[in-house]
C-alpha cells in the first residue's frame, strides 16, 4: 500500500485501486497501473457498467473501497473526479448544441482553460473525423457519430484515469481503428485505461491484463495471454447457419466438449482428433442446418469465459 500511496504523488503515476463494491457485486478486487490498459469482460447483467459507476463515483457502494491515486472514492469524489475521464455505454447530449460546444463544456467544466480548451477539442475532433460536422446540433448525429464525440468528451480534459463502457460498440472500421491508436497512445503517456468490451478481438488487442465479471463477481483475472493458452488443445469451430437448429447431434459427435448458441452462429469446442471438423459438419447436416459458412478458429477470450462460466459471452438476442 505504502508504493500505491507513493505513486499517487506523481502526476503522470495515478493508480486505481478497488474491492467489493456490493450492489450485488462480491468477490471484486483489483487494481491498475499507470499507463495499464484493463478489461472487464462480461455478458450483459454481469456488473460492468455498474461497476464503472461506481468507480466514477455516480453511484454510492453498498460497501467496500476504492481509490484513486490515494484519493478515497467515497469520502474524495471531487478528487477522484478531477482526475478520471468516463465514457458510458449509451451517451447523452446537449442535443440542441453542436458537437464542438458540447466538447468545450466538458473540458471547461474540468477546469481547462479557454484557450487550452478550444485547442483540445478541436484536435479531438479532427482526430475522430468529426471536424466535418462539429458545428451541427448533436441532435442530427449518428449513433456512431455520438458515441465519437462521448470520446471526445471524455478525453477533453486530458485525465489520467480512463474509464470506457463499450466504447467502439457502433463505431465504423476505421473509427474503430482510430480508438485503439488513442487508448495505446494514452497507455504510453502513463494513463490507467479500464476498458469494458465484450470485443474479445480489441480486448485482446489492446489490454494487458483482463478481469472476467459472471453475476456480480470476478471469476478469472491475468493476461489475455495466459487466460487463452488455459484452452491449449481447444478446437473453435464456428458454423453460421441459415436457421436455429436442434445440435443434439453435433454436441453427441466424439471429442466434442460443449455447443454454444451465439445468434445465428453455433460454436462448437472440441479436441483435437483427426477428422473431427468433417464430423462436426455432418453433425450439422443431421441436425438439419443449413450451413452458410464455417470456420475453424483459434480459440479466444470467448472459450475461455465458457470454460470457466458454462454459458456464452454473447447471449442470444
Amino acid at each position: 500500500m505504502a508504493e500505491f500511496l507513493d505513486l499517487a504523488l506523481e502526476a503522470k503515476n495515478v493508480s486505481l485501486r478497488y474491492k467489493s463494491s456490493g450492489r450485488g457485486m462480491e468477490n471484486v478486487s483489483f487494481s491498475v497501473s499507470p499507463g495499464e490498459v484493463f478489461g472487464l469482460v462480461g455478458p450483459n447483467g454481469s456488473g460492468k457498467s455498474t461497476l464503472l459507476r461506481v468507480l466514477s463515483t455516480a453511484i454510492e457502494p453498498d460497501g467496500g473501497t476504492f481509490s484513486v491515486a490515494g484519493a478515497d472514492g467515497i469520502r474524495e469524489k471531487r478528487r477522484v473526479r478531477a482526475r478520471m475521464g468516463l465514457m458510458v455505454d449509451r451517451p447523452t447530449h446537449y442535443g440542441d448544441l453542436t458537437g464542438r460546444a458540447n466538447a468545450y463544456f466538458f473540458a471547461r467544466a474540468y477546469g481547462v482553460e479557454e484557450a487550452k480548451a478550444e485547442a483540445v477539442v478541436s484536435d479531438l475532433l479532427d482526430f475522430f473525423d468529426l471536424t466535418e460536422y462539429a458545428d451541427d446540433r448533436v441532435k442530427t448525429y449518428s449513433y456512431g457519430m455520438g458515441k465519437k464525440l462521448a470520446l471526445v468528451e471524455a478525453l477533453a480534459h486530458r485525465p489520467e484515469v480512463l474509464l470506457l463502457d463499450e466504447p467502439s460498440l457502433g463505431l465504423d472500421y476505421t473509427s474503430q481503428l482510430a480508438f485503439q491508436r488513442k487508448v495505446r497512445e494514452l497507455s504510453e503517456s502513463g494513463v490507467a485505461v479500464v476498458l469494458a468490451s465484450n470485443q474479445v478481438d480489441e480486448v485482446e488487442a489492446l489490454c494487458d491484463r483482463v478481469a472476467f465479471m459472471y453475476r456480480g463477481k470476478v471469476v478469472a483475472q491475468d493476461t489475455p495471454e495466459a487466460l487463452i493458452s488455459s484452452v491449449e488443445g481447444l478446437r473453435r469451430i464456428v458454423a453460421t447457419l441459415r436457421n436455429p437448429v436442434e445440435y443434439g447431434p453435433v454436441a453427441a459427435v466424439p471429442g466434442v466438449q460443449r455447443v454454444v448458441p451465439e445468434g445465428r452462429n453455433l460454436v462448437v469446442h472440441c479436441g483435437e482428433r483427426p477428422g473431427i471438423v468433417a464430423d462436426v459438419v455432418a453433425g450439422l447436416v443431421k441436425s438439419g442446418g443449413d450451413i452458410v459458412s464455417l470456420s475453424v478458429e483459434r480459440p479466444n477470450l470467448e472459450d475461455v469465459f465458457v470454460k470457466l462460466t458454462g454459458e456464452a459471452l454473447k447471449r442470444e438476442g
